[in-house]
């Protein structure tokens, strides 16, 4: 038996989850940003919060690519994907703001509260998301596609538990009673 997940469609449909709120998040976020920020500042305001908007996009679809990539190769490759990607994100995201730090064309605070609002919101989307999922341990399908529990459970090594007198079948080899 190997250590690593198994690719079911319940752990893709979770990443897909996932996707679909930090989209709408950055959405409402980013848009709240933009509305806020071009009433407020004008064009400073606007320029700030799309840059935080851009960068949260870009964030969100990394995490998730990541996920989606290193879904079912094993919990190495995860961690590596997500770690990795974070470490380049951060790289990126300090070039990003040392590119900005002279730069006038943008709000400084517009763009800062609206980056930790995008942050805040990406990691209870997550958080609410993950904690809410039910992931079985193994997919039913990949079970059947071995040839049943029988199989499985013999390719692991492990002892076939009987089943009960109402659910067994003629030749399943004990007599039912």
């Amino acid at each position: 038996m190997t250590d690593s997940y198994i690719r079911t469609p319940e752990l893709l449909a979770l990443i897909k989850r996932v996707l679909r709120g930090l989209v709408i998040v950055t959405a409402i976020v980013g848009g709240a940003g933009v509305v806020i920020g071009t009433i407020a500042f004008g064009a400073p305001g606007l320029w700030g919060a799309l840059i935080a908007a851009v960068l949260g996009i870009f964030f969100t679809a990394t995490t998730v690519g990541a996920l989606y990539y290193a879904a079912g190769r094993g919990q190495q490759l995860l961690m590596v994907a997500l770690l990795g990607g974070w470490l380049i994100k951060m790289i990126i995201l300090g070039a990003v703001i040392f590119w900005l730090k002279n730069q006038t064309f943008y709000h400084k605070p517009t763009f800062a509260a609206t980056i930790l609002t995008l942050v805040i919101g990406a990691l209870v989307v997550e958080m609410v998301i993950v904690a809410t999922a039910k992931i079985p341990y193994i997919s039913v399908s990949s079970v059947t596609d071995r040839g049943g529990v029988e199989a499985s459970a013999q390719e692991e090594g492990r002892e076939i538990p009987h089943k009960p007198a109402e659910t067994r079948r003629e030749g399943d080899g004990e007599e039912g009673g």
